[in-house]
């Protein structure tokens, strides 16, 4: 059963959602699950303090955390939490605890989390400095079989040298420790006040020369690629896979319509187009920057208000449970849900491509009209009824579908 209308809207700038409850039974196999590789998504931690009224390291703000990753990791993507400091810096987290708490493990070795972030200075003040703390961090996490799953997370969208030195500096301090940490960096420009080519473009070509060997995952905007996606091409040339170097997308106040995004009021199948740009463009991951990026308020039950000057929803992808009823679990958006279902479209092309190879699987997706381009993409979901068709056809011989 599909859906192709979202009933979160905006009015006179107070959000306000209805709910129609609706009971059915879907059989299918656990092969069709969704990809948890691809998808990383933040939770702003100060949101839930001023929400929630739990102060920062205090028992219930852990328990807070606690409900919000665990409620978001059903989707089948791998969170973070996230804290904004200056000049873009972040501190990013996935668990709460540190390294030697039983509660690390118990979070990093969870199957469904593809992927999590290590802090680089203390979540919660301990008395030690970010050098020792982050040195005991990795010294522990190196020992685990869960640690080819840590990244860094160390600052977004870096604009001119002095953050593009920053970068490098804290990159240092964890190579120090761990030759093999894996340092993720998103941006879409190189510095502006050192510019790297004649044209923005070339520019952009070259950070991963620029910053190399202090970043390991070089994550870029779908707004820089436009509607020319095959200037993915050119990016993906200049990353080095055999050296460990990976090319991931992410989105966020734009590309805008009719791009594929998560943005309130655009089309179901533009939602869930966001997914079937990832498998087509060739990106091994994907960054979403925030889940639950609301405006500043002091109650669960506040009214829900998108920050000002962004795009309706952007950012925004479930509701504390308290601004409907009298439940605290979170309410998920129709867009996360969509987001689920782009992941799983992407498990039937991983299927398809596992038994004919990754250019028919393409070949698929723009036969059956699915999805050409990020301004050619099916509008009404009979093209995905009938690539799910057609995999399940053409591999049904697999004897775990």
């Amino acid at each position: 059963m599909y859906f192709d209308f979202d009933l979160d809207f905006l009015l006179e700038s107070t959000y306000m959602r209805w709910t129609i409850t609706v009971t059915f039974t879907i059989k299918r196999s656990e092969r069709f699950m969704s990809v948890v590789s691809l998808k990383l998504t933040q939770i702003s931690d100060t949101v839930i303090e001023d929400r929630f009224g739990v102060e920062h390291g205090s028992s219930e703000w852990y328990e807070a955390l606690d409900q919000h990753y665990k409620w978001l990791l059903q989707y089948k993507i791998s969170p973070y939490f996230c804290r904004w400091r200056e000049n873009m810096r972040v501190l990013t987290y996935t668990c709460p605890w540190p390294a030697d708490h039983p509660k690390s493990d118990e979070y990093y070795s969870d199957p469904r989390l593809a992927a999590y972030a290590v802090p680089y200075s203390p979540v919660v003040s301990c008395g030690d400095t970010a050098k020792d703390s982050l040195q005991r961090e990795v010294e522990i996490l190196r020992t685990k079989n869960h640690w080819r799953k840590a990244y860094f997370y160390l600052w977004d969208e870096p604009l001119n040298l002095e953050h593009y030195e920053g970068i490098r500096n804290m990159a240092s301090d964890i190579h120090a420790y761990a030759p093999d940490a894996r340092i993720m960096t998103t941006y879409y420009c190189g510095p502006s006040d050192s510019p790297l080519a004649s044209n923005n473009f070339e520019a952009f070509l070259k950070i991963p020369e620029f910053l190399r060997p202090h970043t390991q995952i070089y994550c870029t905007s779908e707004w820089v690629i436009g509607n020319r996606e095959e200037l993915a091409k050119d990016i993906i040339a200049e990353i080095q896979p055999e050296n460990g170097e990976e090319w991931w997308t992410y989105v966020c106040m734009g590309p805008s319509d009719p791009h594929p995004n998560w943005h309130l009021g655009m089309r179901g199948t533009q939602h869930r187009a966001v997914m079937w740009r990832v498998w087509k463009e060739g990106g091994t991951g994907f960054l979403y920057w925030g889940a639950n990026c609301y405006e500043k308020a002091m109650s669960p039950s506040a009214e829900i208000r998108f920050r000002r000057g962004l795009p309706p929803g952007d950012g925004v992808l479930y509701y504390p449970g308290q601004v409907f009823s009298s439940s605290q679990e979170p309410v998920a958006s129709l867009r996360l849900e969509r987001l689920l279902s782009g992941l799983q479209d992407i498990e039937y092309f991983k299927l398809y491509a596992s038994r004919f190879g990754r250019d028919e699987s393409l070949h698929l997706l723009e036969k059956t009209g699915m999805y050409q381009g990020p301004e050619r993409y099916t509008h009404e979901h009979m093209p995905i009824d009938v690539m799910r068709g057609e995999v399940f056809r053409t591999c049904r011989s697999d004897n775990n579908i």
